[in-house]
């Protein structure tokens, strides 16, 4: 039996929980776009190391976008021996250099959409092409020397200059770190998490939220052993959530700027599954539902139809009757229960159990109960 859900819990692989609660952003072309890709290529010309290059650069990104759009839980399912030809729209080149056996660049690529979809629908595998709104990110670093949060002395924030992909699922973007960006949030107010001067930060860039990302230097690199970070993240804004500090220890080794930009890439990477495991279409399962719709007036059903039928987890809607002021319908929708109610409810409508018939009504319409929220 469905059962109306009030709360959403998302736990992440680092202990952090970022409850996202504003809409969802419409625009989804550059997900398909993958940037910074390096490609180094030796054969026995310049020409073959190029082509080599750019074919394995291809794969890459077409192996890192497949498993952007694919919940972790389901990266071994995906397929494997597919050529990335069918699906590259265009690619470009960056930091070109060559010699007369070896190339090196970065790419980026961009990839067909459609055709895309095409090939995880046909492998029945879940994905998410949602993106959520921009949160800006803030890298907080404590070393030996002191606290930092702008770019000076802080190689923190080189790694997130270096490594963040600003076209993952999960938006986060970087200041510009000026002298405005200064003024906005002083180190002490990053290190309190102030509210009122992150999202001032944050509203410069079109933001309403903002993530301290904090690292504290536990050992090295001047001291014997592997160099061993503690990691912690806040949500401040609209939302405010903090997780538990987790502890990251880089291989023998291993130099710091490598273990942050580590660091950065583990981060993302649990943020995008917490948004993958809210917004994932599940093409294995899927279900039915009979509904009672009441309405107020034909246009207020062919708003709410269209809605309906925008919903990525909605695959087809078919009218039993139609009355003045109530509609019924039969609705198929792909992936489970929960994911079609929170599907639902970011459109405001909830269901309801009334006698034997289940009522679509507005959130608005239903009596509240406690909301719950549990974070880790």
């Amino acid at each position: 039996m469905l059962q109306s859900q009030r709360f959403l819990t998302a736990t992440f692989s680092l202990c952090m929980v970022w409850l996202l609660t504003a809409p969802l952003h419409a625009q989804t072309a550059d997900l398909y776009t993958v940037a910074n890709i390096p490609v180094d290529a030796t054969a026995e010309n310049a020409v073959a190391a190029r082509n080599q290059a750019h074919a394995e650069g291809q794969r890459e990104g077409f192996r890192k976008l497949l498993r952007r759009l694919v919940p972790a839980s389901d990266h071994g399912r995906l397929p494997t021996g597919v050529s990335p030809d069918t699906y590259v729209q265009n690619f470009e080149i960056q930091g070109e250099q060559l010699s007369n056996t070896r190339y090196l660049a970065r790419m980026t690529v961009a990839f067909d959409a459609k055709k895309v979809k095409k090939l995880l629908e046909d492998e029945r595998l879940p994905f998410s092409e949602r993106v959520s709104p921009p949160l800006v990110v803030l890298p907080l670093f404590t070393g030996p020397d002191g606290t930092f949060v702008w770019p000076d002395r802080n190689p923190w924030w080189t790694a997130w200059a270096k490594t963040l992909e600003s076209e993952r699922p999960f938006r986060l973007m970087m200041p510009l770190g000026d002298l405005e960006d200064m003024t906005a949030m002083t180190v002490e107010q990053a290190a309190n998490g102030d509210q009122l001067a992150l999202q001032r930060l944050a509203s410069r860039y079109g933001a309403k939220d903002g993530i301290i990302a904090s690292v504290e230097l536990l050992s090295g690199p001047a001291e014997t052993g592997p160099i061993s970070i503690r990691l912690g993240a806040r949500r401040v804004g609209n939302v405010n959530r903090s997780g538990q500090p987790f502890t990251l220890n880089g291989a023998p080794g291993e130099t710091l700027d490598a273990v942050l930009e580590n660091a950065v890439v583990r981060l993302q990477d649990s943020l995008d599954e917490q948004w993958k495991s809210q917004h994932t279409l599940r093409l294995d399962t899927g279900g039915l539902i009979f509904v009672d719709i009441p309405i107020e007036s034909l246009a207020d059903w062919v708003k709410m139809s269209r809605d309906l039928e925008d919903l990525p987890v909605v695959s087809k809607i078919e009218i039993a009757a139609f009355a003045q002021n109530l509609v019924k319908a039969q609705i198929d929708y792909v992936g489970d229960e929960a994911g079609f109610e929170q599907a639902l409810d970011r459109l405001g409508l909830t269901l309801s159990r009334e006698e034997e018939s289940w009522l679509l009504l507005p959130t608005a319409a239903i009596p509240t109960i406690n909301e719950t929220s549990t974070s880790f």
